[in-house]
């Protein structure tokens, strides 16, 4: 194994016009805006073969599917000493898109290394070495991060895109750079044996959802209005079941009474969309499944702060603590979107009939280009 030292790879209540209507009563967006922090390799310097895989934030590129790895006996090795005599082995089953990445002789080894607030992680890192049709040389990586105080045998680890990360690169040796990577931040890390001493050994294996990622340089929403990187053209809206409820007012402390409200519950679903950027302040999404979510085609969302841009419609229906359902909302944030992917969110908001209290169901959403 080769030890290299470069990185790894308020809202308050808002209401907007669409297509000429006002809801008839507020919609309030989550704290965060609506939209998911994405997810990010949690430290740098965690060695691998790719030294230009990249740090930071990422967002996938297409659907992910199951995928497994192991490392069996990895050594665990001083990233300032010497490399290990022996590597230890391992396998990869893993698909990103149409392509199978497939190997039971992983060479692989172990380390800890510290993120700039010196927390420290347990990094997991494997390879192997293959030939193309062209007859070039290629390698392909799998790695796997998890806080070092995650550490027990036996007790899955959830990976969650913050602190515990799996991901893939796969690339002509002679590049320094992969020409595809990949990422699982929902599946689980199983510890079967060894500790983190260095001179002694971990056996491990990741068990996943494994999709293509394209890294995105900073994060967060900007300053100032209108500010994207949203291309216009066609994309996939997905949307992620698992709603989280934000109540305030008289509802305060209710969001367990939401808890249940499911995407099919309030007519929310995915599908296939056309986006387009008329103006710097406003983004339309436009498709079949937008009339039937949100009664417009194409639905407008006007920038609010930063980066985000969100659209607002009115809905009916009744909800939880005899609340009932005032509009829907879909927002996207153009300051981490890239030509392929644009980070999303939808919900829809309840109050109570004198409107002492409100409560937001959110749910994360993607739109993601062919």
């Amino acid at each position: 194994m080769r030890i290299c030292s470069a990185g790894l790879f308020v809202v308050g209540s808002l209401v907007a016009c669409t297509n000429g209507s006002t809801p008839t009563a507020t919609v309030k967006l989550p704290p965060n805006g609506g939209v998911a922090a994405l997810p990010h390799v949690p430290v740098v310097g965690a060695s691998h073969l790719f030294a230009a895989m990249g740090d930071g934030t990422f967002t996938f590129t297409g659907p992910t599917a199951p995928g497994s790895a192991s490392w069996t006996s990895a050594p665990v090795v001083d990233l300032n000493g010497q490399p290990p005599a022996t590597d230890g082995g391992g396998s990869v089953a893993i698909t990103l898109g149409a392509t199978a990445y497939s190997s039971s002789t992983l060479d692989s080894v172990s380390f800890v290394v510290q993120d700039t607030n010196t927390t420290d992680y347990l990094a997991l890192d494997g390879y192997y070495i293959w030939t193309d049709a062209a007859n070039v040389e290629n390698a392909t990586e799998v790695v796997a991060i998890v806080l070092k105080s995650d550490f027990a045998i036996g007790t899955p680890i959830a990976l969650d895109g913050i602190d515990r990360v799996a991901l893939l690169a796969s690339g002509p040796t002679r590049d320094g750079r992969p020409a595809s990577e990949g990422a699982a931040i929902s599946g689980t890390l199983t510890i079967a044996s060894g500790s983190t001493t260095i001179g002694s050994t971990v056996t491990a294996t990741v068990n996943g959802d494994f999709g293509p990622i394209e890294f995105v340089d900073g994060g967060g929403s900007g300053s100032g209005s209108g500010t994207s990187t949203i291309v216009a053209g066609g994309y996939t809206l997905a949307l992620v079941d698992g709603g989280q409820a934000y109540c305030d007012g008289s509802l305060a402390g209710h969001e367990a009474d939401f808890a249940a409200i499911t995407l099919a519950n309030v007519g929310l679903a995915g599908g296939a969309v056309t986006v387009a950027t008329p103006d710097v302040s406003i983004v339309t999404v436009d498709g079949a499944v937008i009339g039937s979510d949100f009664a417009a085609t194409p639905f407008e969302l006007d920038a609010q702060n930063g980066s985000l841009f969100a659209g607002f419609s009115d809905a009916t229906g009744s909800g939880p603590d005899g609340t009932a359902m005032i509009g829907k909302y879909l927002v996207v944030d153009g300051s981490t979107a890239t030509p392929t992917s644009i980070a999303a969110g939808v919900g829809v908001g309840y109050a109570t009939p004198d409107r002492s209290g409100t409560c937001t169901v959110a749910f994360d959403a993607s739109l993601t280009a062919p």
